[in-house]
């Protein structure tokens, strides 16, 4: 009798959409001990195309996040589910997930916009923090201002922060940060002679997000390219880069031979 084999996830980045659907997954789910123990409060995680890494993070986000219904059965047949330490944190924490990966705009002016709705898209998700007590009068009419997509570029560029602010305040655990593909609106920057105006902005954003940030339990950004060196992460001095060359997370993402052997569920 033949095997019928799992359909391949071609174009789907959702970890619940893969696992639901009963698509072909490859277990990375030891990618969430591995962050736990390596215990860094900012990570960078540069990887090429393919290599699934919004697929992890939206991973990390299902597994982390403190939601309205119960998710935990999507990893109980994964080796994660095996770590009680870890078990214990699934559905625990507040989660930030922002994709910037169709952030790419021919000018500014068009990109402003576009984090603008990104941004008020995740306040969206958020929005019972404006039906309890947990916000001031004044907080509340930052978060209506960025809701409405109308905040001026100094409360857009302090989102990340005062977010995680009210979301630890809310729930009284830290939050989880999760940037993917953070570079893709600066090669477009570049390539439409506004890189200097993007990267003031992005420098800002991050560094209100992941420097010094008290409600914060850690962050992960993915992207392509590694420019740690470069102006945008001149003032976090905490972040750690693990590269495609690094020992570390090397069986956390799709490879070129390199890393896990583990067959598809």
């Amino acid at each position: 009798m033949l095997k019928t084999q799992k359909p391949l996830p071609i174009g789907i980045s959702d970890f619940k959409k893969v696992i639901d659907g009963g698509y072909a997954y490859v277990d990375k789910t030891l990618f969430i001990e591995e962050l736990i123990e390596k215990g860094a409060h900012a990570s960078l995680m540069p990887r090429m195309r393919r290599f699934g890494k919004t697929l992890n993070l939206s991973m990390l986000r299902y597994f982390f996040e403190k939601g309205k219904t119960d998710v935990s059965y999507l990893f109980k047949d994964l080796a994660i589910w095996k770590n009680e330490k870890c078990r214990a944190l699934q559905g625990k924490f507040p989660v930030i997930f922002l994709s910037l990966k169709d952030v790419k705009h021919s000018s500014w002016q068009e990109t402003y916009t576009s984090l603008q709705r990104l941004v008020a898209s995740e306040f969206g998700c958020h929005s019972y923090l404006l039906e309890e007590n947990t916000l001031s009068d004044e907080e509340k009419k930052d978060f209506l201002s960025i809701l409405r997509k109308e905040a001026a570029q100094p409360l857009l560029e302090q989102s990340l922060r005062i977010l995680s602010q009210w979301l630890y305040r809310y729930n009284g655990k830290r939050v989880i940060l999760l940037i993917d593909e953070y570079d893709t609106p600066a090669h477009a920057a570049y390539l439409g002679n506004y890189y200097d105006t993007f990267i003031s902005f992005l420098r800002n954003w991050l560094s209100g997000g992941l420097k010094d940030n008290s409600s914060l339990e850690w962050g992960v950004l993915t992207g392509i390219l590694r420019v740690a060196k470069e102006s945008i992460f001149s003032g976090l001095n905490n972040i750690n880069t693990f590269t495609i060359l690094s020992e570390d997370f090397q069986k956390s993402f799709w490879s070129l031979g390199i890393g896990s052997k583990a067959a598809a569920r």
